[in-house]
């Protein structure tokens, strides 16, 4: 009886013994197989805000300068996330959704620029901001003389250009011409004398350019 006891008992121990490693292997099994999902990302999941959040944002959006010459270029730059669409007003650029782009603008009187981004779900988000444009000053681009020296009772070719300008005059004799990028007009000197050509610009700001003519 006791000998059968014996071997009941270790019988047991063996049976419990084997139970134990099968359940290990099991479980460590279930673990090596997890792992490899883990890492290839089958069971990671990002939750909602951890990569910034899944909502349409502008990031940036701006000009170079807040205030610009009329006849100059304006660099404005923009940046969204998430956006699906993005689009400027007034259309001076055909946009798409970047990070970081610049384009050109050339406003001619100030102007209010507003970048629209619209995310896949439907929302839109905006932002604006103005450019304050100040008129070019007046220029003389030309200005030629056919004669400089010239007998009594002859005539003098004055050919000029401007540009900025919404009024031209010769002085002394006061004579108004045509603020043009080309033109010519004949004068008739009387004596030696200076002359002036005289630019006046939308704001009343003024270029003059000299030259003299010798009468014999």
């Amino acid at each position: 009886m006791r000998q059968i006891g014996m071997l009941l008992w270790i019988a047991m121990g063996v049976a419990t013994l084997w139970l134990g490693w099968v359940w290990l292997e099991r479980r460590d099994s279930h673990a090596r197989r997890a792992r490899p999902m883990a890492a290839a990302g089958g069971a990671v999941q990002t939750l909602p805000g951890e990569d910034g959040g899944s909502a349409v944002r502008i990031t940036q959006f701006y000009a170079r300068s807040g205030e610009m010459v009329d006849g100059e270029q304006n660099l404005v730059c923009y940046g969204v996330s998430n956006a699906l669409s993005v689009r400027i007003e007034p259309p001076v650029e055909s946009l798409r959704p970047a990070r970081n782009r610049c384009f050109f603008v050339e406003p001619h009187q100030d102007t209010k620029y507003r970048l629209v981004a619209e995310g896949e779900d439907g929302s839109r988000v905006s932002e604006s901001f103005e450019i304050f444009v100040k008129p070019a000053p007046p220029e003389i681009r030309m200005l030629a003389v056919s004669e400089k020296t010239i007998v009594r009772g002859d005539a003098v070719t004055v050919c000029y250009g401007v540009v900025h300008a919404r009024a031209v005059r010769l002085d002394p004799v006061g004579w108004a011409l045509p603020p043009v990028t080309q033109n010519c007009a004949r004068i008739y000197p009387g004596a030696t004398g200076t002359f002036t050509l005289v630019a006046t610009g939308v704001d009343g700001r003024t270029e003059r350019k000299k030259f003299s003519v010798a009468v014999k």
